[in-house]
């Protein structure tokens, strides 16, 4: 898949990418780190903590809160599957989200966004989120 297709917007040490799993969490992104040796979160320069926390993030939960009133955001910091220094903002809602046509529901929303059911979306449909998003950012 081509992964440059969900990028939604370049900040000076982030972008930001639309998650393809949509699903449950409609407004899922990532922020992956622009600096290529980037790697484990204990190496995030302060400039890069910074940024992801004082502008990529709310900037995020600001936008993604007006399109589907998100109520709490969430971020995880893993790099688990993919080695290079990236942030998970997961979207979390104590109601259910009705939006393109999907009922959004949270499994868990006063717990642990993982694991969750797995529901695949339309690229055309990803795409035109990530378009909503890039719009209202």
């Amino acid at each position: 898949m081509d992964y440059e297709q969900f990028k939604i917007k370049r900040f000076d040490l982030w972008d930001l990418y639309l998650h393809q799993d949509q699903f449950p969490y409609i407004g899922r992104c990532y922020a992956s780190a622009i600096r290529e040796d980037a790697n484990l979160v204990t190496e995030m320069e302060p400039a890069e903590a910074k940024e992801l926390f004082s502008t990529v993030v709310p900037e995020w939960h600001r936008t993604v809160s007006k399109l589907f009133g998100v109520s709490r955001p969430n971020v995880a910091i893993l790099g688990n599957e993919w080695p290079h220094l990236h942030a998970h903002l997961i979207s979390r809602f104590q109601n259910t989200k009705h939006f393109y046509g999907i009922d959004f529901i949270d499994p868990n929303p006063t717990g642990n966004y993982s694991p969750y059911p797995k529901r695949e979306i339309s690229v055309d449909l990803l795409l035109r989120i990530k378009k909503d998003i890039q719009r209202e950012l």
